[in-house]
This record gives structure tokens, C-alpha cells and sequence, in this order.
């Protein structure tokens, strides 16, 4: 029995020594790097930040117009591609892909609450559907925003902004016409539709583990002048919460080009 007390000391000891206990300290906040130089660099060091939380919140500001706007909402990022969902004007919207559907309070058919728009549809109405998506829905979109930056963009300035890299941008819709669809010009009485020459200005900030924390895009200068005032800023923030978003179920949804057609639009 006089062998028990020092045993029972030593197991004690043991586990003491495994367990760090609740006033560990947590592992170092990672530490931010210079700014890279390079728009293939700066794409690859984003997506591969996020892929390490590859899910957050985000609000969008935005100037329409004559209007401005305020969006919340989640967002997934599986690499290249965007899901994402948000309240716009007391509507729900989930964009999964090019895909969008739309719930509104009150639903034009009876059982189908959901509007779906897709642009590669093979119905030429559909596809006008589809990119007629609104402008606010796309901004915080992250799959797009780093596709436009790797395929128009380049560096105008990078420096450090507090906790995060600050990067001014350019891009050249010329480049990719495909990425703004928002900005084809419609040729008038048999004559070429004047081509896009405008610069768009962008900002992109990226914080220590190399995840944006905010995106900014002024896309006024790709629509033909004097034209409106298009643009927006998105924080994002709560990188890795749990975020599920899918798509509605089928019988809900009713695609806007059929509904344009029941409605004799």
C-alpha cells in the first residue's frame, strides 16, 4: 500500500505533462509576406489560401445607378467556381455556378417559389435570361472576380494596408469579353457595335493567409458613355464557417424564360 501514493503521483505527473491544458497558447497567426509582382502569382496565392477555409460571410455595397445597395450573405470557393447566397430586396437568391435562382415572397406559379436562370441553356431566350443576371448578384462572386483578374488584369501598385496586402488592379475587358456579358453592345442600323475601351479599375486586399478580405470593382468605365455608375465593394470575413448551399428542387423551380412566356412577356 506505502508503493500506491507515489504511483498514482507519477501517472498524475504524466497526464499533466501530455495535457497543455486550457491556457495554452494557440499556434503563431501566420505572418504577412511582401506583395507579389505578378497577377499569376497573386491568383494562385489567393485560391490557394482559400482552399485551406474554402468558405465565408461576405456584404456588398454597391452603387447601381441611381441606387445603392447592401447585400449579405455565404459563399463556398471549390477552387474555380462560386456558390453562393444571399438576401437582395426580400428576395433569397443561390447562385451555383453560371446558374441563379431566385425565391420572391410572392411566387408567379402556384408550387414553383423558385425562378431559375441558366446561360447555357440552348433556348436563346434562356441564355438572354441568364446573363441578364442583376450586377449586385455577381459582385461578391470570387470565382469570377479572380478568373477577370487572371485573365484582364495586372498590378498597377501592391503594399501592405495594416493586417493585410493591398493590391491595385486594371483590368481589360477587351481581353475576355466572355467574363462581361454585361457590357455587349448591340450593332444599330447594320452598323459594328463600338467596341469596349474602358479600363476598369479593381482593388483586391489579402491578409495574412493569403484569403481577400475585400474586393472592389468599378465597372462604370466598360459601358458606353455617358453611361451609369456601376460598382461595389465586398468584405469578406469568418473564412472556414460551415456554409451548405444548394440548389432548390427541381419541381420549385420554374425557368425565367418559360415564365416570360406564360406571362406574354
Amino acid at each position: 500500500m506505502r508503493k500506491t501514493g507515489p504511483i498514482i503521483a507519477m501517472a498524475v505527473f504524466a497526464l499533466t505533462a501530455c495535457d497543455p491544458g486550457p491556457g495554452s497558447a494557440p499556434p503563431p497567426a501566420p505572418a504577412l509576406t511582401a506583395p507579389v509582382t505578378d497577377v499569376a502569382q497573386l491568383v494562385a496565392a489567393a485560391r490557394a489560401g482559400i482552399a485551406q477555409a474554402p468558405s465565408a460571410a461576405f456584404t456588398t455595397d454597391a452603387v447601381v445607378g441611381p441606387d445603392t445597395k447592401s447585400v449579405t450573405g455565404s459563399l463556398r470557393f471549390d477552387g474555380s467556381t462560386s456558390s453562393l447566397t444571399m438576401l437582395l430586396d426580400g428576395s433569397e437568391v443561390r447562385v451555383l455556378g453560371k446558374k441563379t435562382y431566385t425565391r420572391s415572397p410572392g411566387a408567379a406559379i402556384p408550387g414553383k417559389p423558385w425562378v431559375g436562370t441558366d446561360p447555357d441553356s440552348p433556348d436563346p431566350m434562356a441564355q438572354a435570361a441568364g446573363v441578364a443576371v442583376p450586377t449586385i448578384v455577381q459582385l461578391p462572386d470570387l470565382g469570377r472576380a479572380l478568373a477577370e483578374i487572371e485573365r484582364t488584369g495586372r498590378i498597377v501598385s501592391a503594399d501592405r494596408t495594416g493586417p493585410a496586402n493591398h493590391y491595385r488592379l486594371e483590368l481589360d475587358p477587351t481581353k475576355a469579353p466572355d467574363l462581361f456579358p454585361e457590357f455587349t453592345r448591340v450593332p444599330l442600323d447594320g452598323k459594328p457595335a463600338a467596341p469596349i475601351t474602358g479600363k476598369l479599375p479593381a482593388e483586391l486586399w489579402l491578409d495574412a493567409a493569403l484569403r481577400p478580405v475585400r474586393f472592389a470593382v468599378d465597372l462604370s468605365p466598360g459601358f458606353e458613355q455617358p453611361g451609369p455608375t456601376v460598382k461595389g465593394t465586398t468584405e469578406y470575413r469568418e473564412w472556414g464557417k460551415p456554409v451548405t448551399i444548394e440548389a432548390p428542387p427541381g419541381d420549385q423551380v420554374v425557368d425565367l424564360s418559360e415564365l416570360l412566356k406564360k406571362l406574354g412577356t
